[in-house]
């Protein structure tokens, strides 16, 4: 017989929160509860938050600032696949204008961040190359917390990457694979 811990209620501006699956940085789940003073979200809404290794029980509570609203036509496999990856390649999208037909070289360690970031700026009109190019984008880690402190809050980044996922940027890029992704 196992024990279960209970979970208290949501304080104020808190939320219980359901994990359904995990995967990539993000975790994705449903609202269980909703604390007082916490806006735009209900019992039953699909979320996500930042995944913070720690281990998940059945529920958790999560400050609201910290969890984003999930839409309808997102599957739980796009935000564990693509918004982690997906935040980044539009962070580092945005250190390096460039004009449609432009010459673009993306530079990453991370094979998912390359992908993502070449989807991304291949649908903003430029032309990806291997060699030189008109112009470089660097994954580096100045440019990853510049970018992101500079243009807004997390959810409105969140927002942009899932309309991204909509119109298929992301569709030449392989989904992580679900089974190897840490049910919650």
């Amino acid at each position: 017989m196992t024990t279960r811990l209970a979970v208290p209620r949501p304080t104020t501006g808190v939320l219980r929160l359901r994990p359904t699956l995990r995967g990539r940085g993000f975790v994705v789940g449903t609202v269980d509860a909703a604390g007082p003073d916490t806006n735009g979200f209900a019992p039953r809404d699909r979320v996500a938050w930042r995944d913070s290794g720690e281990e998940l029980g059945e529920l958790v509570l999560r400050p609201q600032r910290d969890v984003l609203g999930v839409p309808r036509w997102i599957t739980d496999e796009q935000v564990v696949s693509y918004l982690g990856p997906g935040l980044v390649a539009r962070a580092l999208v945005r250190t390096r204008p460039f004009s449609r037909g432009d010459g673009v070289r993306v530079v990453s360690q991370e094979p998912i961040v390359a992908e993502m970031t070449a989807a991304w700026a291949r649908s903003l009109g430029a032309r990806i190359v291997d060699g030189e190019g008109d112009l470089a984008i660097h994954d580096d880690l100045r440019a990853r917390r510049a970018v992101l402190a500079g243009h807004g809050k997390l959810a409105e980044a969140a927002v942009e990457v899932f309309q991204a996922i909509r119109r298929g940027v992301f569709d030449e890029v392989p989904p992580v694979d679900t089974s190897s992704a840490v049910a919650a």
